[in-house]
């Protein structure tokens, strides 16, 4: 209601037109009984048909009105709908964004993309079908009950008798409808997160010979979606079958007591009866539509309900109302005793103590599962520290804006993920108003433009969803030539050379390095010729600091780090490993030169 009440006018509007509608009908059998009564009679006595053509014409205006009605009542509650199905929609995936990783890492990517399609799409019609309609209805059927006590009080009060049973059905039976509506919700959404995730992995369904596996997987989801929805079905029916049979007894009641009246009473003539009879269809019609339209609203309320519950989860990551905009002058990072864990008692990050003198680059080194992207992604606030803090020349991350904390921060992550559009939109993507000339340079120094040469439309290629066009390493290139043109004080590189053969991968290792000058850096990589060019390097292991220093001192120590650059590169000569990277890289460059 609260996403309703800008549209109140419209709402209104369709109301008044729908009940305009359904009163201007009251003519009909209103004109019948007159003519029986008093036309009649008054053709076959004076042969004057000016009294008849009096009640047609007056029936062919009220008609013609009526369709008038009819168009507003179904296109202003149309608008209003969709008006506020629109902003429902915009404000869950605006909210869906703002929810942070911990919330979307529990949850398919199809279960979140249900909640935003399909169950918006059921919640479609809840206010031309449910609350427009149900009001409209409401206002009518209070107004056909007092024509009809007016009208004749006896007959009015037989008519009643069947009212307060539908009462009982609504309030026995909604609630199972809405249940059954949203375990078909439910279901769906279990069944959409199945497809999606299937679909995304196809390659891998493929080459491992399961396509028969996941249809028996799609026919149980399928099955079991069946089964929820004729559950459903079996409700609704039975609170159709119920209104169905109130409906028609109502008018027997009616036709048995008018009929003994007709005969008994002088004064109650055939042409009231049928008067009556006429205005007792809108009494039950209304009625009818009630219980159509209610079940209708269930299954809508159904849909809203696990919509709502996105929209009434509370970021775990948000600004504080004292937030202020982050001044980054220097670059210093700090991790001030940091403890982090994705579940209260599994702490993944314990006591970390760690800082970043601006400008300069540390490699976190580790196996896998050590807490190294853990740790940077507490940098941008992808998560909240559990205890300590991480600072940002001296400035809580917890206390400066969101936005303004990744403002200054750029990325680089391992699994490169590019949009369906086109090359020079994916480079531009985190800098829109990034000019012609600076997104052609970002892309020559990332060395995207040495593979742009190869295709015909150039930069307006369309790479195709997440990039399927494009090698591993060519996607690797346009999410480098992101962080370029961004020009962030802050650098991320998490595993940033993984998906490049080993010429590429010194192409653009030169490219890093001159991205990577002047810049605080954080570097994941497994790779030793990604850590031997960094300024230090910290050794994680459980989630702890065991070893921090230039690579040349660790190797010396020979702790964990000479464990695993002897783990890379077996039985070579492991004090030697830093002047031999030197001397490859070198004749890596001559040959280049030449």
């Amino acid at each position: 209601m609260r996403y309703a009440r800008p549209y109140w006018a419209l709402i209104a509007g369709a109301i008044v037109a729908g009940v305009l509608k359904f009163s201007l009908a009251l003519l009909l059998p209103w004109s019948l009984g007159y003519t029986i009564d008093h036309v009649l009679p008054e053709i076959e006595r004076t042969g004057d048909y000016r009294s008849l053509w009096f009640v047609l014409g007056l029936l062919t205006i009220s008609f013609i009105v009526r369709s008038g009605a009819t168009y507003y009542r179904s296109y202003l509650a149309s608008v209003a709908g969709n008006r506020v199905v629109f902003d429902i929609r915009r404000d869950l995936f605006r909210h869906m964004q703002r929810l942070s990783l911990r919330y979307h890492s529990s949850r398919r990517t199809g279960q979140s993309t249900s909640r935003l399609i399909n169950d918006m799409h059921a919640a479609q019609d809840i206010l031309n079908q449910g609350i427009v309609a149900i009001a409209m209805d409401v206002f009518f059927l209070v107004g056909v009950v007092i024509v009809l006590l007016f009208y004749d009080l006896r007959l009015a009060v037989v008519s009643l008798f069947t009212l307060p049973f539908y009462g009982v059905v609504f309030h026995a039976l909604n609630p199972k409808l809405r249940a059954a509506s949203r375990k078909v919700q439910e279901q769906m959404e279990q069944m959409s997160g199945e497809v999606t995730e299937k679909l995304a992995g196809l390659q891998v369904v493929i080459s491992h010979g399961r396509e028969k596996t996941e249809e028996a997987r799609f026919f149980q989801h399928h099955r079991r979606f069946y089964d929820r929805v004729l559950a459903r079905v079996r409700v609704r029916v039975t609170l159709n079958s119920i209104a169905e049979f109130l409906q028609s007894f109502g008018p027997i009641l009616v036709i048995s007591y008018g009929g003994y009246l007709v005969a008994t009473d002088p004064q109650f003539t055939i042409g009231r009866l049928v008067t009556f009879y006429g205005f007792l269809s809108h009494l039950y019609l209304p009625t009818r539509r009630l219980a159509d339209y209610s079940a209708l609203l269930q299954e809508r309320l159904a849909a809203l309900d696990r919509v709502f519950e996105v929209l009434d989860t509370v970021p775990d990551i948000a600004d504080t109302p004292e937030a202020k905009p982050l001044i980054v002058r220097r670059g210093a990072i700090e991790f001030d005793h940091v403890w982090f864990g994705y579940a209260p008692d599994a702490p993944v990050l314990s006591d970390v103590h760690l800082q970043i003198e601006p400008g300069l680059s540390m490699a976190l080194v580790g196996r896998s599962g050590a807490g190294k992207s853990t740790l940077v992604n507490l940098v941008p606030r992808f998560y909240d520290v559990t205890q300590g803090a991480v600072r940002i020349d001296g400035q809580d991350v917890r206390d400066v804006t969101i936005r303004s904390l990744r403002d200054h921060i750029g990325m680089v992550l391992q699994d490169s993920i590019l949009f369906s559009g086109t090359l020079r939109e994916n480079i531009m993507y985190g800098r829109r108003n990034a000019t012609e000339a600076e997104m052609r340079r970002a892309a020559e120094m990332a060395h995207v433009d040495q593979f742009v040469q190869e295709f015909p439309k150039g930069y307006d290629t369309v790479v195709g969803e997440r990039g399927l066009t494009l090698s591993g390493g060519q996607k690797q290139r346009v999410s480098i030539a992101r962080a370029f043109l961004r020009d962030p004080r802050i650098l991320i590189l998490d595993e940033a050379t993984s998906s490049l053969d080993s010429g590429a991968e010194q192409a653009i290792q030169d490219a890093l390095m001159e991205l990577m000058r002047g810049r605080t850096t954080l570097v994941i990589a497994h790779r030793l010729s990604t850590i031997v060019d960094c300024d230090m390097a910290v050794v994680l292991e459980n989630g702890r600091i065991v070893e921090a220093g230039r690579h040349a001192e660790l190797l010396h120590n020979r702790g964990l780090y000479f464990t695993l650059c002897e783990e890379q590169f077996g039985g070579a000569g492991m004090d030697d490993i830093s002047s031999e990277f030197a001397d490859l890289r070198t004749a890596s460059r001559r040959t280049e030169a030449v």
